[in-house]
């Protein structure tokens, strides 16, 4: 009983702001913010809770599916998939489960500074235009950071998943596309 008060108190005193340097993705977080943890595949569905949850780097229990790479000339990304997706993916499946999940980190061109993060969730069947998957994306690495994407479907997502297995990209496809300079 002593021992989990001291504990309790112990964290209770941890600072509310802090800076996290990752050795591969340095960034800096205005505040630790609290992201419920699960099991390892879990993806909250509320866009606050999926910002917390990217912060918080829970993905990276996930199955790594690149190195960080250069995606052209305005950037970099690391890709990570859920077990369930990773699965599927090895399976050569063609219709992923529902639950499948990746998470891309966006890094600047200096291949170093984490830049955002984009997800997608498979949430149901994907039908025609992807309205199964769930899409986020968000360009910065603090709480007050505005998704640009958080939707089912969403159009610019689907546009170039659509030629994809069930919308997901094979890992050892090239990024030659240009990410928005940040």
């Amino acid at each position: 009983m002593r021992a989990a008060w001291w504990f309790s108190l112990v964290l209770a005193c941890e600072p509310v702001s802090t800076v996290r340097t990752q050795e591969e993705a340095p960034i800096v977080a205005e505040a630790v913010v609290a992201a419920p943890v699960v099991e390892p595949g879990w993806v909250p569905a509320d866009p606050a809770e999926i910002q917390a949850w990217l912060l918080a780097f829970n993905y990276r229990g996930w199955t790594p599916m690149t190195e960080l790479r250069a995606t052209g000339e305005h950037g970099g990304e690391r890709l990570f998939f859920n077990k369930v997706l990773a699965a599927s993916w090895q399976a050569k499946a063609v219709d992923h489960p529902i639950g499948s999940a990746a998470v891309r980190e966006l890094y600047s061109a200096d291949l170093k500074t984490l830049k955002g993060f984009a997800l997608m969730h498979k949430t149901g069947p994907s039908g025609q235009v992807g309205e199964g998957w769930y899409w986020f994306e968000v360009f910065g690495t603090t709480m007050d950071a505005k998704p640009t994407t958080a939707e089912t479907a969403a159009r610019g997502c689907v546009g170039c998943h659509s030629h994809a297995v069930d919308f997901v990209h094979s890992p050892d496809t090239p990024r030659l596309d240009p990410q928005p300079l940040l």
